[in-house]
């Protein structure tokens, strides 16, 4: 006989009546507490990706520093030139900062034939927002211009990294909202440099006393949340709750036949 069990031939209220007295709560719970576990993975599947406290200026660095160069990138850069005496002599113009030479030695040489020239520049954000892709918000794999970042960069694109984790934490006012239905923190999951974020909001409209349909809709109220979450991730955040509850569903109706067989 099959372990497996086709959900479509089962009624949808007994499976969740079953589901609902196994784990001892109301149906109207057992949604809030499935729309809490949405909320860590819409949050988790936020950009940045993941949730380990670097996760925000680290990708965040990473992928800025696909625009601007600083003296250190630009000296690996300069490594690369064959010639001896030509990469010598642009190592030594790097230390002095003398950008307008550089620039001429590089073209000279066709090393800015992909970027089409050089340019200095303390205007991060213009340029950064001119570079970031429309669907995703993500920064294209480089400038349209070799730019040599002059400035605190590392001060902007901390400033970046605090505003995308914003965003993340639009999903954790969400499930501070929903009715609390665990002993702990209905953030929980959710990493604490996430939740102490305090510039997000994030509403729900609460449905659960709907007896024909109980439901929440959940909606991060972020400005640019939207661009950070790619449509194909929200999806999944999606089936890994379902999957979630239809294995904790398969379980139940194991133990209840292993029961019914004894």
């Amino acid at each position: 006989m099959s372990g497996k069990f086709k959900f479509d031939k089962q009624k949808f209220v007994e499976i969740l009546n079953e589901y609902s007295e196994i784990v001892e709560k109301t149906i109207p719970d057992c949604v809030a507490l499935n729309a809490r576990l949405l909320c860590v993975e819409l949050a988790r599947r936020t950009q940045p990706f993941g949730t380990k406290p670097d996760s925000g200026i680290g990708r965040v660095d990473k992928d800025i520093k696909k625009i601007f160069k600083t003296d250190e990138t630009l000296d690996d850069m300069v490594a690369e030139v064959s010639t001896e005496k030509i990469r010598n002599r642009l190592q030594t113009l790097v230390k002095q900062k003398r950008y307008d030479v550089i620039k001429i030695v590089l073209e000279r040489i066709g090393f800015l034939k992909k970027w089409g020239e050089l340019e200095v520049t303390s205007d991060f954000k213009t340029i950064h927002q001119a570079h970031r892709k429309p669907k995703d918000g993500r920064t294209r794999n480089r400038g349209d211009k070799l730019y040599i970042a002059e400035g605190d960069l590392p001060g902007y694109i901390e400033s970046v990294a605090k505003r995308v984790g914003i965003a993340k934490s639009g999903w954790a006012r969400c499930a501070e909202q929903l009715p609390r239905v665990i002993s702990g923190k209905m953030t929980r999951g959710i990493p604490d440099w996430v939740v102490d974020q305090t510039k997000a909001t994030g509403e729900i409209e609460n449905h659960l006393g709907d007896t024909s349909n109980p439901r929440v809709l959940m909606t991060n109220k972020v400005p640019w949340g939207r661009r950070l979450l790619p449509f194909e991730q929200e999806t999944k955040a999606g089936q890994v709750v379902v999957a979630k509850m239809k294995k904790q569903i398969e379980t139940i109706l194991k133990k209840r036949k292993k029961t019914l067989t004894e």
